[in-house]
């Protein structure tokens, strides 16, 4: 048996992207989803992911104010934030900035070098939540 799949979770809160962003991640990676940013940050402290992808425009909690909080929980948790905007207001918290439209290699690239990442410090994962 070989070594556990990346553990990921997807914060994107329009259905469709979310859906083909986490079937494109799902060939590499374990995807779980949350349609906002409330429901993702209940997601992180339910799944503790490696990695956290979140979208900068999420209706009640912008992508930005999520990575903050998941920082704050687990300052060694790994987060991408994907943005259509040209400049982030709170980008420090995100780990890559990734710009609209995707580039799905860079994504799956980013998350496989971030997820090593968490797993090598103990960042995140099973045995570092237990």
């Amino acid at each position: 048996m070989g070594a556990a799949r990346i553990k990921v979770l997807l914060v994107e809160d329009d259905g469709d992207s979310r859906e083909l962003l986490a079937e494109l991640l799902e060939a590499e990676f374990d995807v779980r989803t949350a349609p906002d940013g409330i429901a993702g940050l209940q997601a992180f402290e339910a799944e503790h992911p490696d990695v956290v992808v979140t979208d900068e425009s999420l209706p009640g909690m912008l992508g930005t104010e999520l990575a903050q909080r998941v920082k704050e929980r687990e300052p060694r948790a790994r987060v991408i934030l994907v943005s259509g905007y040209t400049q982030v207001q709170g980008a420090e918290h995100c780990d890559v900035v990734l710009r609209k439209p995707i580039d799905v290699d860079r994504l799956c690239a980013a998350v496989g070098t971030l997820g090593e990442e968490a797993r090598q410090w103990g960042g995140s994962g099973d045995d570092a939540r237990h």
